[in-house]
């Protein structure tokens, strides 16, 4: 079963997007499960931007193809077409914003301490047991600046502020390791976004120049791209050969003979030509009549 491009670059760019979507949901999922200062709302839109791009874009270029059918235009050939710009455009500035705010959660390091400071005094203000104590559990830690800064178990009347200390046996702060995994979940939906662009890219660009594709291709898919481009199938070559009349090819089928109505129609047409080629007969050949040889002329004076 033949593919053609169209299927292939579908099932590639399926592939690809499904798996840019699978990262950035880790990132969010992990962010969301240790309480990480990355807004929800953000990594939410960062995690739809793969799917919401690859529906933009494919509808784009359903709805001018259609519209090529309707107006008879060539494949390929809608000079800018108005719709795929508009949906690289939307992408675009979609990517851009996305990937800026999260470029605040990745850096510089010493712009996130005050965000996490926030985020553990509000778990601690709420008496958030479970997001402080997993995080503490993530990262084998206690409290946040050190050991003793509200780390969970929470003080109270049978808990002191060296609890977690003294029932782990953790040293450390949380702050460090918990920054470097902001840095890291920010890399990675950062990561999805460039991987979105690169799809982008390569969806405009390639199929425009793709010689070094197709030498990196097999042969029979490379032969698919050649095809398209040259807007040739195998089928629509095999059909073309179809047509080519044969006529070596065996056919009981006797030739039907005019019929006496055709020969009656025809009739003074031929009688026109068999006239013209009757004249044609009578009439010399001026081209015979140049190269017949003219008799010598004697010269009577010559004679006396």
């Amino acid at each position: 079963m033949a593919y053609t491009r169209k299927q292939i670059i579908t099932f590639v760019s399926i592939v690809y997007l499904i798996f840019a979507t699978a990262l950035a949901g880790y990132a969010s999922f992990r962010a969301n499960s240790l309480s990480i200062p990355i807004p929800r709302v953000l990594s939410f839109f960062t995690t739809v931007l793969p799917v919401l791009a690859g529906l933009v874009l494919e509808t784009a270029y359903d709805l001018t193809r259609r519209q090529e059918r309707r107006e008879r235009i060539p494949r390929g050939q809608t000079p800018r077409p108005p719709l795929i710009i508009i949906a690289n455009t939307i992408i675009f500035i979609y990517s851009t914003v996305v990937i800026t705010l999260l470029g605040t959660h990745a850096a510089p390091p010493s712009g996130l301490d005050c965000s996490l400071r926030n985020r553990w005094q509000r778990l601690y203000t709420t008496k958030d047991e479970e997001a402080v104590r997993v995080i503490q559990n993530a990262f084998n830690c206690c409290g946040l600046l050190n050991s003793h800064d509200r780390a969970w178990p929470f003080p109270d009347r049978s808990h002191d502020a060296y609890s977690c200390e003294n029932a782990f046996g953790r040293t450390v702060g949380c702050i460090k390791p918990w920054k470097a995994e902001e840095q890291n979940m920010a890399g990675i939906l950062m990561g999805v976004v460039g991987l979105v662009f690169v799809w982008q890219f390569a969806i405009i660009v390639f199929p425009q120049h793709t010689p070094w594709l197709r030498r990196a291709l097999p042969d029979r898919v490379s032969r698919l791209f050649i095809d398209e481009e040259q807007g040739t199938t195998n089928n629509s070559r095999r059909r073309a050969i179809d047509y080519l009349p044969n006529f070596n090819r065996y056919s009981d089928r006797v030739a039907a003979e005019p019929s006496d109505s055709e020969e009656e129609e025809h009739a003074p047409e031929r009688a026109v030509d068999e006239g013209i080629q009757h004249v044609r007969n009578a009439l010399p050949d001026p081209s015979q009549e140049e190269e017949r040889p003219h008799p010598a002329i004697e010269n009577d004076w010559s004679r006396n």
